[in-house]
């Protein structure tokens, strides 16, 4: 199964290298070349590939997950690669199957690592209550490993009323999860494992046959009541589907972004809600520490005390070759240093607005290390202002000014708007950017008696006083084709029958006429 995702995947590859070249009126200079890996990354990728385009850069890249780019890189597929996380030990697929040391493996291709765009691994979800679209939803970090791990199936769940301050009515929740080998799984589970050991390694051991202390899983395992999709666009479309009302998934906040759907508001350690702005992830990123091999350390992002931190911050890795081993040359190289030069500098300008932070001026420091080393590749030019448009450097971009979250954004405060609650708070950070926070929501929506509304679906708040409860409306589940009308069933259905009985007919005619 893994080859034929594999082979897919390089097919992906040779289509995109024949399909998207250069822009119009723009001359292709030096050697092209090809990546694969991350789609948490890969909106920004896109972007910086058809920039580089306009002046005759040819660099091609195909996605297909962060465990499919180190795979491509060890089998020499492509020149680089693009991961959420290193190299791994020996590790084991969803049916417990050993797979080989990619750590050994690698090594045979000499490589280094350096970052290429920051985020936050957010949480798209699609809640319709009443007709209107719920877009300022706050969860704990417990709540969310909860439905990630099947111990909360439903939106009435006090755990989230007890997080949110409202009383949603039934309905099932549909944790989509991905089913390729993803980075996004791995900086999701990694969360987990070192924030909430006693959620996360009952339930991997369960799934996985491996045991406690259960590491970080590229592949997330399946459970019931999930649904798996593929890729970055896969999870987002579904979750965006009009027929989906109550799934939930994770994703880089990219994703949500180009869908116009809401992201949770997730607590941070100071006790507040927080969405994962350019500017939130970068305060959580004050605290990232690195490793010797420039690897990132984030057990202190996730606990960062800064009350405007988003604590599932990070960021992705690009995997450089730094010896000539093929796929590898001087020509390719040359092309390659261009295209890392111009990412980590005005690249970065594009990162904000395509729901991404731009990197700090020592990760910078840190690309321009491993670009020096690449066979062919250009001189890096120093760190500043005068030679790097980057705007964490030129100084466009900053968050020493982002303000502290209001009261209101504290858990366990009244929100705005929301009455008779003792849930969290609203506040302006608390809708997504997908669309304005849902903060007018009143008790009208539940009806007179909150409580009534309560006890009549048979669930309860979970806290010590009324919530503001929230009315069900019917869900009707339908698969896309189910709007198609019957007339084009037919029409296709006659030609088919045309089809196959026309050009026999006309051949026996002529026959008969000679």
């Amino acid at each position: 199964m893994r080859r034929v995702a594999v082979a897919t995947i390089v097919g992906v590859i040779a289509a995109a290298s024949l399909i998207g070249g250069p822009v119009p009126n723009a001359v292709a200079t030096g050697a092209a070349i090809k990546g694969a890996g991350s789609t948490w990354s890969q909106i920004a990728i896109r972007q910086w590939t058809q920039d580089v385009a306009k002046n005759g850069l040819s660099v091609f890249y195909g996605g297909g997950g962060s465990s499919a780019g180190r795979e491509f890189y060890m089998d020499a597929t492509v020149d680089f690669a693009v991961s959420e996380v290193p190299f791994q030990p020996v590790s084991y697929d969803r049916l417990g199957n050993k797979l080989p040391d990619e750590i050994s493996r690698a090594a045979q291709r000499p490589y280094a690592y350096m970052p290429i765009v920051a985020g936050g691994t957010s949480f798209m979800y699609h809640l319709d209550v009443n007709g209107r679209r719920i877009t300022d939803l706050h969860l704990s970090g417990r709540t969310i490993a909860k439905i990630f791990t099947g111990k909360i199936t439903n939106w009435n769940d006090p755990a989230i009323t007890a997080d949110d301050g409202r009383h949603f009515p039934s309905l099932p929740i549909h944790p989509i999860v991905r089913s390729d080998g993803s980075g996004t799984s791995a900086q999701f589970t990694l969360y987990m494992l070192k924030m909430f050991p006693d959620i996360w390694n009952p339930f991997c051991t369960r799934y996985t046959n491996l045991p406690a202390p259960c590491p970080l899983q590229s592949l997330y395992p399946y459970f019931p009541g999930s649904q798996a999709q593929n890729g970055s666009d896969g999870v987002s479309a579904f979750v965006a589907a009009p027929y989906n009302n109550g799934a939930i998934t994770y994703v880089e906040y990219g994703y949500a972004l180009a869908q116009r759907f809401p992201v949770v508001s997730v607590e941070n350690q100071a006790g507040y809600f927080r969405q994962p702005t350019a500017e939130n992830v970068a305060i959580a990123l004050t605290k990232a520490r690195l490793n010797p091999d420039r690897t990132q350390v984030l057990d202190d992002v996730y606990t960062n005390p800064d009350p405007r931190a988003y604590p599932i911050s990070s960021y992705s890795y690009m995997i450089v070759p730094i010896s000539d081993a093929a796929p590898m040359n001087p020509a390719k190289g040359a092309t390659l240093g261009q295209f890392i030069l111009y990412f980590l500098c005005t690249g970065q300008q594009k990162a904000k607005p395509l729901g991404y932070s731009p990197l700090p001026a020592n990760l910078v420091g840190f690309g321009f290390d491993a670009e020096g080393r690449i066979p062919g590749a250009p001189k890096p030019p120093p760190v500043d202002a005068a030679h790097c448009a980057n705007p964490t450097i030129t100084g466009a971009f900053g968050f020493g000014s982002v303000p502290d979250p209001p009261a209101s954004d504290k858990a366990g405060a009244v929100r705005p708007g929301i009455t008779g609650t003792n849930g969290s708070g609203s506040s302006a950070d608390s809708g997504s950017g997908a669309g304005a926070a849902d903060a007018n929501l009143q008790a009208a929506d539940a009806g007179a008696n909150a409580n009534a509304a309560g006890a009549a679906d048979g669930s309860t708040s979970g806290t010590g006083g009324s919530t503001n409860s929230l009315q069900a409306t019917p869900v009707a589940t339908k698969n896309p084709g189910d709007d198609v009308p019957l007339g084009i069933y037919i029409a296709v259905a006659l030609v088919v029958v045309l089809a196959l009985f026309v050009p026999p007919g006309l051949y026996l005619l002529l026959r008969k006429r000679e």
